[in-house]
């Protein structure tokens, strides 16, 4: 390596990860199933992109 290498300031790292949220497990994930062949084909047969469909349009294809 060259140059100096700083001090790694482990008081500073210390007080970020106490305030780090507790991490989110994937059992705790709302479960959804999405029919992208279908959400595709109906942006398609639009003539738009999936990205610019209203939220609604999305739903559509959305089973919670």
């Amino acid at each position: 390596m060259s140059g100096q290498m700083r001090k790694f300031n482990f008081d500073a790292y210390n007080k970020q990860v106490e305030n780090m949220p507790e991490p989110i497990l994937g059992s705790q994930l709302p479960k959804v199933k999405l029919n992208l062949n279908g959400i595709r084909e109906y942006a398609k047969s639009k003539g738009v992109t999936i990205a610019s469909l209203s939220e609604t349009e999305k739903k559509m294809f959305m089973k919670i």
